[in-house]
């Protein structure tokens, strides 16, 4: 089975400010309604390929594969992304998840909603907070 993943190119009226913040490895937790928590990852990559930046962001968790995410909305400090749809399999089914988040210093936090796709309510919500995480080199 092929994995894809996909590219969210970004319009070119953007400003590349609020990207550029929110560049390298973010590892956080979400905190749903029920207080269950689960750790996942948003990585930004930093190249100058035009074909790569135009990606803003991958979502993952231990039991969801690197999906891609697109800004919605996004300043010097908050910002508003959808991530899928991606299979969940919590739900059983494809959902998209979005936060609304702002970004002060090296933190984001915000709160999160996933719902099912093509359905209006939302089957979790919750809150959420990551911090940068330290790029170190490593052997392969």
């Amino acid at each position: 089975m092929t994995t894809a993943f996909a590219f969210t190119p970004l319009p070119p009226s953007r400003s590349a400010a609020p990207l550029s913040a929110l560049l390298g490895n973010w590892r956080g937790e979400l905190v749903d309604e029920s207080g269950s928590r689960e750790p996942f990852t948003f990585l930004r990559d930093a190249s100058s390929d035009a074909s790569v930046a135009g990606r803003f962001l991958f979502f993952a968790t231990r039991q969801v594969a690197p999906t891609g995410v697109k800004l919605l909305e996004a300043s010097s400090q908050a910002f508003v992304a959808l991530v899928g749809p991606y299979f969940c399999p919590r739900e059983n089914t494809d959902v998209l998840t979005v936060f609304e988040g702002v970004r002060r210093g090296e933190r984001l936090e915000g709160t999160f909603y996933t719902r099912v796709l093509n359905w209006r309510d939302a089957v979790r919500s919750g809150r959420f907070v990551a911090t940068r995480a330290e790029i170190g080199n490593r052997a392969a």
